[in-house]
């Protein structure tokens, strides 16, 4: 999602008149952030010094915390909310005024972006933003509630990259099944598009795969067999808190059934060790089901504590030590195994 805002971006100034430069040669520096981990907000900070010292005009953009914008009030900084994008120029003090009212309306500019983000995927979002309020997660507060591009404009974004030369499509959102306009039918639109690419879709939230999706899946032609499909948590207790809408029974159960109906399906997900008040014995729970479903790929993340959303008020109880141990058992198990 980061790579296809900062395509947005970079064809928004494009059509401001700015031109990319190299860091040290730039007069503006456009952080596109992401305040889901504590980590990328930190990773700005060394950059902010250096740039001030260079006189660069720096703007902040992407997915940026309340609580973290203060931490930058005093550096004469200036934020421009990813859904304001087309109303960029008026922090740049341009005369030029955008009639487009939201970011995901801007068309990136694929001739200037191809070489800078990869020369056979492009990257196309289908919604932003979340109404789901996982206890842990930043999303709905810095991205807002869901909004959902039309199946028109989503197909004529994918035949536009199509015919730039893309051969692989993917499709973006946090939450890509509840699709306003019906996600199947779009997959459907999408695979009927005569020419040869192949494409996928990330992220997908269990909670929201029906049967009438699965039974898409199976019967797609160039959809590449890879689902994304986050678990967060083998224990029961610990979805609670997390407020995942899913148990563990019914995650293996949805897992059962795609396996059965969709061939040769490689399964990726999400899992957060150390989250609040978990357990030696409910970290175990999860290990148990990575075992049973024997994931292909899974992105496992040490819980931290994100400021503004639920879990951050719960106690932060797990050791560094130990999250680092249960990272790495996961990772052995899952990530490690299917390397070798």
């Amino acid at each position: 999602m980061n790579i296809s805002d900062s395509q947005r971006i970079a064809s928004k100034l494009n059509e401001l008149g700015y031109k990319s430069a190299s860091e040290k040669e730039a007069d503006l520096v456009i952080v596109n952030s992401c305040s889901v981990r504590q980590r990328g907000i930190d990773r700005i900070w060394g950059g902010i010094k250096k740039w001030k010292e260079q006189n660069k005009k720096i703007v902040i953009t992407g997915c940026v915390l309340k609580s973290d914008r203060k931490k930058y009030a005093d550096r004469e900084i200036d934020f421009v909310h990813i859904d304001d994008l087309p109303k960029l120029n008026k922090k740049l003090k341009l005369d030029k005024i955008s009639g487009r009212e939201h970011y995901l309306d801007i068309v990136p500019d694929l001739d200037t972006n191809t070489s800078t983000y990869g020369q056979h995927i492009a990257y196309i979002p289908i919604m932003t933003g979340c109404n789901n309020f996982c206890s842990y997660c930043a999303v709905p507060y810095t991205r807002g509630r869901e909004v959902s591009r039309s199946i028109k404009a989503v197909i004529k974004e994918t035949e536009t990259a199509l015919s730039h030369g893309f051969k692989e499509i993917w499709l973006l959102g946090q939450n890509v099944n509840s699709y306003q306009y019906d996600f199947a039918k779009l997959l459907k639109k999408i695979d009927n598009i005569d020419r040869d690419f192949k494409f996928n879709f990330i992220s997908s939230n269990p909670q929201d795969m029906t049967d009438e999706l699965i039974e898409t899946f199976a019967n797609l032609k160039k959809w590449t067999r890879e689902l994304h499909l986050a678990m967060q948590s083998g224990d029961d207790e610990i979805l609670k808190k997390m407020n995942r809408k899913c148990t563990n029974a019914q995650f293996l159960n949805l897992v059962k059934k795609l396996k059965s109906k969709i061939k040769s399906l490689k399964l990726s997900t999400d899992i957060i060790v150390g989250f609040p008040t978990e357990t030696k014995e409910q970290f175990e729970n999860t290990v148990k089901a990575c075992k049973k479903i024997g994931f292909w790929k899974a992105y496992v993340n040490q819980y931290s504590p994100r400021a503004g959303t639920v879990s951050a008020k719960m106690p932060d109880d797990v050791s560094a030590a130990e999250k680092k141990r249960r990272w790495l058992v996961l990772d052995n198990l899952i990530n490690k195994k299917a390397a070798d």
